[in-house]
């Protein structure tokens, strides 16, 4: 699994990238946070995904 970087959108010479995370389907599905609002948390090198 990867993090991907794409580009957003461009205004002038100021580019805007996102990140993307493709995550196994059976994991979403468990995990019942598909369509809730997430946060995102950087601890000890890793990132963590939480309903806010």
């Amino acid at each position: 699994m990867k993090i991907r970087e794409v580009l957003d959108k461009k205004i002038g010479d100021v580019t805007y990238n996102r990140y993307i995370l493709i995550l196994p389907k059976d994991v979403v599905k468990e995990s019942k946070l598909l369509g809730k609002e997430l946060k995102a948390s950087l601890n000890d090198g890793k990132i963590l995904i939480e309903k806010e």
